[in-house]
């Protein structure tokens, strides 16, 4: 399925655009050859994950102001008003949430060569742009001349069908919009958790809303207790060394009038063979922009070394959107600078349980199918599918496709319950508490399920660690920090399969924690244990809890940002097989972290 864009549907709005104003904004469109006759139907949407909020009404009275040939007369209505229409009958090209305005054609008709103007006000004074800066925001126009469609929404779904099924739908897309950033507001400041005495610093300008501000001009300042540098900014950023004082410090960072601090820098601390790396592993990629920026956002403006980017399993097997991933897997997979990780989440039957594959080498493999929502199973979108898509009914058929593939398996609030997974997600932007999932996770490590824990953002707007609000998740994104020899794809698949990560709220807390000298993930086998912890926060520790066998053995309260312990693990034998311990880090901040757990097997 194509969106044509060939001039008859086109918006215009004065510009330039910026993020969050309101403009004047007409869309102009014209009917095909045989023109538009009384009851024909245009339907116009638009993505709603571009802005903050879903919450996009329109005005009252004249909120929607259709303007065609004398004698016409019109209908007009915004479908779902405020909230998300989505639908797979134009998806793609059109995202899959988006917002829908029903325009009809009462009386009269409209000629090949003649127009008809529709207003979109959603506020008095015209139309809210998006909160995202985008090179090329569109609407989509679906039209039907002559009346023969209905676009119906069943009780009880979210999903919206364009009856009758069998009709070919004719969709035109309009000439793009580029809405850029606001003024500068903010600074993004990060520099390697690690380092010998010189901390490589990227800072980033963004406005309000966190968008990078690309025509930033002049130069940051970067001083630490050690010493001070400058560096030109380069469109939105700009990077340089500045020496750093052990055992921990912090890179400050100055433009004009606008200051912040970098995550902390352990100094010459002993990590080998192991580096800390930060990432997010779950982001969805539910919006118009091209599927590689998920990853050029990751790389270029939140500095992560590796990042995630899925969509459900019935937009993967599309196959123009499986070709589209593939290229952009490649694309960012950077040895030494980041690493993108092939993946897709799924909606396994028989509970709808949420599941991610994370896939060391798709190149050459069809796409997989495994959905439990009746929407998903509908054969007019199966007929777009890749002819080679495998098919999987439930999650037992699930998991032994992905163990035929070598994939990782990865949980988040919707797994229901872990057989197979190697990793679970305790915190996201939709389930900021932590305490839920970390409750459901005990459960499973005490029956002898070893899960490695990690942290991401579920964002839903294509972007990232992004930590401000978007449509649905209103958190701030998590990060996962691994422990790996180098950053390459492989190796980041071993560390994760191995279980050699933590989580945090989104900060990067450094949390080094060890069990007889082995790393998290690991299983000790001893007469007895000891732990050493080096942790260092983004604002003062107000508690570090040893959790063994999911109750907590012990609590520290160092009030201060840089901790070191070591202390004996109590061990009562679980009634099961499992016995584990792992640290559980706050901040008087409201950050926490929590590392994977280490496996504890008392000699006989």
């Amino acid at each position: 399925m194509a969106a044509s864009a060939n001039g008859r549907f086109e918006v215009i709005a004065e510009g330039p655009l910026r993020v969050g104003e309101t403009v004047a904004l007409q869309l102009h469109y014209t009917p095909p050859s045989g023109g538009l006759h009384t009851g024909g139907n245009l339907w116009i949407f638009y993505d709603i994950r571009q802005f903050g909020d879903r919450r996009h009404a329109f005005e009252a009275s004249g909120g929607i102001i259709v303007n065609g040939p004398a004698g016409t007369v019109w209908e007009s209505e915004a479908l779902v008003n405020g909230g998300t229409v989505r639908t797979f009958d134009v998806h793609s090209p059109a995202p899959e949430f988006l917002h829908a305005v029903h325009v009809k054609l009462a009386k009269g008709s409209v000629a090949e060569n003649q127009s008809v103007e529709v207003q979109l006000r959603t506020v008095a004074e015209g139309f809210l742009l998006p909160v995202n800066a985008i090179d090329a925001f569109r609407f989509w126009l679906v039209e039907d001349p002559r009346g023969e469609l209905t676009l119906y929404h069943p009780d009880r779904d979210k999903y919206h069908y364009f009856l009758p099924r069998e009709a070919e739908l004719s969709i035109l897309e309009s000439n793009p919009l580029t809405i850029s950033a606001a003024e500068p507001a903010a600074l993004q400041v990060t520099t390697p958790s690690y380092s010998s005495g010189q901390a490589l610093t990227r800072v980033v300008v963004t406005d309000r809303y966190g968008n990078p501000v690309r025509d930033a001009a002049g130069a940051v300042t970067l001083r630490t207790g050690s010493g001070e540098t400058t560096a030109a900014l380069n469109s939105f950023s700009t990077e340089d060394t500045v020496p750093v004082q052990g055992p921990a410090d912090r890179v400050t960072a100055a433009y004009g009038d606008i200051e912040a601090v970098s995550n902390p820098v352990r100094v010459d601390a002993d990590t080998s063979p192991y580096t800390l790396y930060w990432g997010d592993p779950h982001g969805m990629l539910f919006n118009q922009r091209p599927i590689v920026e998920h990853f050029a956002w990751g790389k270029d403006v939140n500095d992560l070394d590796f990042a995630g980017g899925q969509l459900f399993s019935y937009s993967i097997c599309i196959e123009e959107i499986w070709d589209e991933l593939q290229d952009a897997w490649r694309q960012y997979d950077l040895p030494g600078e980041f690493v993108a990780l092939p993946s897709a989440e799924f909606a396994t039957g028989p509970d709808g349980s949420h599941r991610h594959g994370f896939f060391p080498k798709p190149e050459g493999e069809p796409p997989v199918f495994c959905e439990d929502r009746p929407a998903a199973n509908d054969p007019k979108l199966h007929a777009r599918y890749h002819p080679d898509t495998v098919y999987c009914n439930d999650y037992q058929e699930f998991y032994r496709e992905m163990k035929r593939r070598g994939a990782l398996i990865h949980g988040h609030f919707h797994t229901h319950f872990y057989v197979q997974e190697h990793l679970a997600e305790i915190y996201q932007k939709q389930q900021t508490d932590g305490f839920t999932e970390e409750e459901k996770i005990n459960q499973f490590l005490m029956r002898g399920v070893k899960l490695g824990i990690v942290s991401g953002s579920d964002t839903h707007d294509n972007r990232p660690a992004n930590p401000y609000k978007e449509p649905g998740p209103s958190g701030p994104a998590g990060l996962t920090a691994v422990w790996a020899e180098r950053l390459d794809r492989p190796t980041l698949f071993d560390a994760l399969f191995n279980r050699r990560c933590y989580a945090t709220t989104g900060v990067r807390i450094i949390v080094d924690f060890r069990v007889n000298g082995a790393w998290v993930g690991s299983t000790v086998q001893a007469d007895s244990f000891a732990f050493t912890a080096d942790v260092v926060g983004t604002a003062d520790i107000e508690q570090i809890d040893l959790v063994v066998n999911g109750d907590t053995a012990r609590s520290y309260t160092p009030d201060q940002q840089h901790v070191q312990l070591e202390d004996e693990v109590p061990l009562r034998f679980s009634p099961v097989s499992a016995n584990y311990c792992y640290l559980r880090v706050r901040q008087r901040d409201g950050n926490r972290a929590w590392t994977s757990p280490i496996w504890l097997e008392p000699m006989a």
